[in-house]
């Protein structure tokens, strides 16, 4: 089986995949004999169940819009998507961003270049 599972399996509920047919452990998800799903809460239950998971989809992001969708980032730290060498923004604007003295970003090329710290993208989480 692949590590993605089984996708589109009659009786696998939209948003789930097939991880393994066999006895469910405990905390995981599976469907009951009706195709209902349910969640183990204990080992040791008798009967082979296909035991499914939810699909985490990724989290999507765009580059900001203008200074005020960036404001509340302002203190964040920032590098480079490669790097492990921090920088702070010295100034913001809606077209763009400063590093230091020089070197100016529009937010669309900081946002190809750049992540916060965390390695969270540098932009907006599309939420639509």
């Amino acid at each position: 089986m692949s590590e993605q599972g089984f996708r589109g399996i009659p009786g696998v509920p939209d948003g789930w995949e097939l991880v393994r047919i066999g006895r469910p452990d405990k905390g995981e998800h599976f469907l009951d004999g009706n195709n209902n799903l349910d969640q183990a809460e204990h080992n040791g239950l008798s009967s082979y169940r296909p035991i499914v998971r939810k699909i985490e989809t990724p989290k999507q992001y765009r580059p900001f819009a203008n200074a005020e969708e960036f404001k509340p980032h302002r203190d964040r730290w920032i590098r480079f998507s490669q790097s492990c060498v921090l920088y702070r923004i010295t100034e913001y604007s809606d077209t763009g961003i400063v590093i230091g003295s020089e070197a100016n970003w529009d937010y669309d090329a900081a946002f190809a270049l750049l992540v916060f710290d965390d390695g969270t993208p540098f932009g907006v989480e599309v939420t639509e």
